[in-house]
């Protein structure tokens, strides 16, 4: 069945029509001016913005909704003050309207750093290590493989090991010695879903840890990198869920503007009802990333003990305007479960996102 979902209502197709007519004096405008302020060591910037999109998308499960167009407003403001001596203080605020699938805009991070020649600490809602610190398929834009299209049909792909996202932690990330860098968090407490009256669909973990460690070094023209990360924590025994327990291992090589990554990702029944999940994902791509333009392809494949997800999708950005950029992206997915059976099929997504 073909579900049409792009830009449904009139107001949505007025602010569509509007960025792109704001377009046509894309490469002669500098654009906007940046709402920023620097005085004194202070460096303040504001950035907002605004993001339509929508799909069209084939789906074999018949109980796929058919979501109507998205609208995503975001903000983010970045403070610091950097003193005399060369010792960074500030705080960072990202907020969004929705939670995106491709975390691309961030929503909900509000954390406080402090950085020094002897590394960043960072307090607050923020991701940790395992996952700021690991290589995996290079994303784009929408996310290819860990994208938008999973807003309207399909799962997206694992990518990294299972982290605390942007629950309350505090984190220490090292600085680069000869190429290596180091981190490590703690959350006292990770709460998702905690008004269910069913304890069983609860989030709860406690004592939350994340490791990472990241290798980068030049061989020639190219940037050759490596990764692991760890995650641990102990679950709730009133969710009955199995205790965080996930890793991952990464690489990636960079030329100029060609980037080929990928990563093996351990997640076992890690914080699930049911024991002997023993889910594992093998993830992979490519990508061409310039200021002005960029492209990238990617593949996962997921197998846990009931289930397999096979995962093809390629897509890229267009910098229409300094404040204007199109992104799209094309998912072909493979869904089999036990006893349930086989559902695939393609997402196309679409946006055009207004940022100043």
């Amino acid at each position: 069945m073909l579900r049409d979902t792009i830009f449904r209502t009139t107001a949505r197709a007025v602010l569509a029509s509007a960025l792109l007519a704001g377009a046509s004096t894309a490469r002669a405008d500098e654009g906007l001016p940046r709402l920023e302020v620097q005085w004194k060591g202070f460096d303040i910037r504001l950035t907002g913005g605004a993001a339509a999109q929508g799909a069209v998308f084939d789906d074999d499960d018949v109980t796929t909704s058919s979501p109507d167009a998205q609208v995503d407003l975001f903000a983010r403001l970045n403070a610091q003050w950097t003193s005399p001596d060369g010792i960074v203080i500030g705080a960072n605020i990202e907020q969004n309207s929705r939670r995106r699938a491709s975390e691309v805009l961030e929503a909900g991070e509000i954390y406080g750093f402090v950085a020094s020649d002897y590394g960043r600490l960072e307090v607050g809602l923020q991701d940790g290590p395992a996952d700021t610190l690991a290589f995996a398929a290079p994303l784009v834009a929408l996310g290819q493989v860990r994208g938008e299209f999973s807003r309207y049909a399909g799962t997206q792909a694992l990518l990294r090991a299972l982290d605390t996202q942007d629950a309350f932690k505090v984190i220490y990330l090292s600085p680069p010695v000869a190429g290596l860098r180091g981190g490590v968090s703690w959350s006292p407490k990770v709460r998702r879903n905690a008004t269910a009256v069913d304890s069983r669909e609860r989030i709860e973990v406690d004592n939350a840890f994340e490791f990472g460690l990241q290798y980068q070094q030049p061989v020639g023209d190219w940037i050759l990198g490596a990764s692991a990360g760890y995650a641990v924590g102990d679950a709730d025994p009133i969710t009955t869920r199995a205790d965080l327990n996930s890793w991952s291992v990464g690489a990636e090589a960079r030329k100029g503007p060609l980037r080929i990554g990928g990563a093996y990702v351990d997640r076992g029944d890690s914080n699930r009802l049911d024991r002997g999940f023993d889910q594992w994902e093998v993830n992979g791509g490519v990508g061409w990333v310039t200021p002005e333009w960029g492209v990238a392809g990617s593949v996962a494949y997921t197998k846990a003990s009931d289930r397999e997800n096979r995962l093809i999708g390629a897509g890229g950005f267009y910098q229409l305007h300094p404040n204007i950029q199109l992104r799209a992206d094309v998912v072909q997915f493979r869904e089999e479960q036990l006893l349930i059976g086989v559902n695939d099929g393609v997402a196309a997504v679409m946006e055009i996102a207004f940022t100043i």
